[in-house]
């Protein structure tokens, strides 16, 4: 297997670390009470500073749990692939896991700026609506992927037949665009600790529902 290439990782952690690092910088100038947030119901209501870090720090260990689960996901075996493939195949892998940090570094910094300008917005629902949109975002990558060792739902039984792989990721790609529509929506009506936990199940089922779905169709092939 190629060695990690450190210097794109730390790019990477980077992005992670960046809208924590400008909310540190920016959090002691924050008023005790927030009185730009405004609810779902679109009422105004008073929030504190210790609020808005209980919704950073939720986005963070998100951007952090999807940086874990593509770094260190298992892989399949590349001794039987050629060099040029194993390259283009870590380029790609890089690529995408890049424009997600990307995506949500920026967005955080967007809502963080927001509430230390005292923008009115809504702060649960914009949070929510982003993690949607990511969701659905992969969602549609997903329908177009091609068999690999690095992105999409690497199986034992995706991996062993490209119709298993073609199928499941068909299937993938309409769950994962369901519930990143369902989490938009959802950031309409939901408070921010329901939301949380909404976002919690539903990453559970992202993850099994394609496993489960990959080894069912395999063993349905072979009779």
């Amino acid at each position: 297997m190629k060695k990690p290439d450190f210097t794109r990782e730390l790019l990477i952690l980077a992005l992670l670390l960046v809208p924590m690092v400008y909310l540190a910088v920016v959090f002691k100038d924050l008023p005790a009470v927030l009185s730009n947030n405004v609810n779902a119901a679109g009422s105004p209501e008073m929030g504190t500073k210790n609020d808005f870090l209980l919704l950073m720090i939720f986005l963070f260990f998100t951007n952090g749990l999807i940086y874990f689960l593509f770094r260190y996901i298992p892989r399949a075996d590349e001794t039987q692939l050629r060099p040029s493939a194993i390259e283009m195949e870590h380029k790609e892998y890089y690529r995408i896991r890049f424009l997600i940090h990307s995506y949500q570094a920026v967005f955080t910094c967007i809502i963080i700026f927001l509430v230390s300008q005292g923008k009115p917005f809504i702060m649960e629902r914009w949070a929510f609506i982003g993690v949607g949109l990511l969701i659905v975002g992969i969602g549609a990558y997903l329908r177009k992927v091609k068999p690999n060792n690095y992105v999409g739902v690497r199986t034992p039984w995706t991996l062993q037949s490209a119709e298993v792989w073609r199928e499941t990721h068909q299937m993938a790609s309409n769950l994962w665009i369901s519930a990143g529509a369902v989490i938009i929506i959802a950031g309409f009506f939901l408070s921010l600790i329901t939301g949380v936990f909404i976002i919690f199940f539903v990453a559970i089922v992202l993850a099994a529902l394609p496993y489960i779905y990959s080894f069912r169709l395999y063993n349905k092939d072979k009779g």
